[in-house]
């Protein structure tokens, strides 16, 4: 891993949210130097959580799945992994890795020095805090290399991610750890930051780890294991404190989306907060300058996933359909016969509308990131359920999404094969959990055994050269992504231990 670790040793090390001053190099100061009391750490781990973000996911999810279609306004933008391109030499594949790398590296140093710190009674609660809220954000971005990368999330020999538990340098150099090894320290960070905060007495805020999302987070881990009874406890365990509504309101929805304070507070587990100063821009993953029609979009909804919201509009009151598109879009009843349906039919994605108490340009192009929501412990649920054959609870599970989105009465589905309730779980979360970094791992976990790919509508794959449209489940490219070139070029020891197919 020498490359990647070259530049993650070369990467300060936040002791302050700003990023532009009173930061420290470990190489310079060492690690003693930079971190000697409580109060160090707990300014810290602010480092630790600015290096934690999901723009680089949702950015790749977006644009090599059936979420989107090419835009008006887009120049090239993004066009080769829309196309289907995806290789050791991709940059996206770099970016996922490298980031999440980052922030181990961070935790990583932080938790080291923390070893050195004696706190005295009165500071005890912040110091366990601070190491539990690190230790969780540390197993968050090995769960985030293991679900991009992991060979096989459900077989514990296969191949996992690089193990790093320590401050790493230049001439550190491992060779990938098994799946099995990497749930263990995923786990074991969770379980040791659960006793930490506890014993902290460390109270909800949805900005900051929390008991309930190291539990949700627990609950996520489980389930792509398929550990079910790991999974079951943890999602109940969360859902006891978070409930989605009864009723669909859009109104309330759309705050949610917009930032709103307060804005349906029980449906956001642990939310990832943005200024003007720091986290990532999301709005422009799609759009140029805004989320609207004259924002020029250089990313479109996906012609075949837009049906479906309006199909389900139109027969249930979603609600999802007028949230996460614009009400300035374009959109054409004739766009399979348009001679440019490209500029005739423009599907304007509006799930980040922006956050307007920011202000200005930055607030157009920014809001907070919803790291996990209460509709993925229903998701889980339903897929224990269909896993153990329970198709009646499957069910119950995905109704219960279905009606906090339906302002009409649905009917329960009824499934009688796994088959059936995996398709049926796969196409809610499609909907749900649009342009949130999820597709392309529902796809690889759950695709085969739905008989699922990529479903794009042939009309969007006449505006790209590309002998790809649809993808199977089974394609090499679907099922993980490659270990980055710089990996294998700066670390001997991982040779041999690229991803099958690349």
């Amino acid at each position: 891993m020498k490359k990647i670790i070259i530049a993650l040793s070369l990467i300060t090390m936040l002791v302050a949210c700003d990023d532009t001053k009173d930061i420290i190099q470990p190489g310079e100061l060492g690690i003693g130097n930079a971190f000697i009391t409580t109060d160090d750490l707990t300014t810290g781990v602010f480092g630790v959580y600015f290096s934690v973000g999901m723009r680089n996911e949702i950015l790749f999810t977006s644009f090599f799945t059936d979420e989107v279609s090419i835009g008006s306004s887009n120049g090239g933008q993004g066009l080769p992994l829309h196309e289907g391109v995806l290789n050791p030499n991709s940059g996206e594949a770099q970016a996922i890795w490298q980031s999440n790398y980052t922030a181990i590296f961070r935790a990583n140093t932080l938790l080291t020095a923390a070893e050195s710190i004696v706190p005295d009674a009165s500071e005890q609660q912040a110091y366990d805090a601070a190491v539990g809220e690190t230790l969780a954000l540390r197993a968050y971005s090995f769960s985030r290399l293991l679900a991009f990368f992991g060979e096989d999330l459900q077989n514990d020999s296969a191949l996992g991610a690089i193990i790093i538990d320590f401050p790493a340098n230049a001439s550190t150099q491992l060779p990938r750890g098994t799946i099995g090894e990497t749930y263990d320290i995923i786990l074991d960070d969770l379980d040791r930051a659960e006793l930490l905060l506890t014993s902290a007495g460390t109270t909800y805020d949805r900005f900051r780890v929390s008991i309930d999302f190291i539990r949700a987070l627990r609950a996520r881990v489980a389930n792509y294991r398929g550990d079910n009874m790991l999974a079951t406890a943890n999602a109940n365990a969360v859902l006891a404190n978070f409930t989605l509504p009864t009723t669909a309101n859009a109104a309330d929805y759309a705050s949610l989306w917009g930032d709103v304070p307060g804005a349906a507070s029980n449906e956001i587990i642990m939310n990832l907060d943005v200024t003007i100063n720091t986290g990532p821009t999301l709005v422009n993953i799609y759009n140029t300058n805004g989320s609207s029609f004259d924002g020029g979009p250089q990313f479109d909804m996906g012609r075949a996933l837009f049906n479906v919201y309006e199909s389900n509009s139109t027969n249930f009151g979603d609600i999802r359909r007028d949230v996460f598109v614009d009400a300035t879009s374009q959109i054409s009843a004739t766009y399979m016969t348009d001679v440019a349906p490209r500029d005739s039919d423009q599907i304007v994605i509006d799930k980040y509308p922006g956050d307007p108490l920011i202000g200005g340009l930055g607030g157009e192009l920014r809001n907070d990131q919803k790291v996990i929501r209460t509709a993925e412990m229903h998701f889980i649920l339903a897929e224990v359920a269909a896993r153990e054959s329970n198709f009646t609870e499957a069910a119950r599970q995905i109704d219960l999404v279905r009606n906090a989105r339906y302002t009409s009465p649905v009917t329960t589905p009824v499934y009688t094969t796994q088959q059936e309730a995996f398709t049926d779980i796969l196409l809610e979360r499609r909907l749900e959990l649009f342009a949130e970094g999820h597709r392309y791992i529902d796809v690889r976990r759950l695709g085969q055994l739905a008989n699922v790919g990529y479903d794009r509508d042939p009309v969007d794959c006449t505006l790209y050269q590309a002998p790809l449209c649809d993808r199977p489940s089974t394609d090499t490219e679907t099922k993980y992504m490659p270990i980055p070139l710089l990996e294998f070029t700066g670390n001997p020891a991982v040779a041999g231990q690229q991803n099958p197919g690349y």
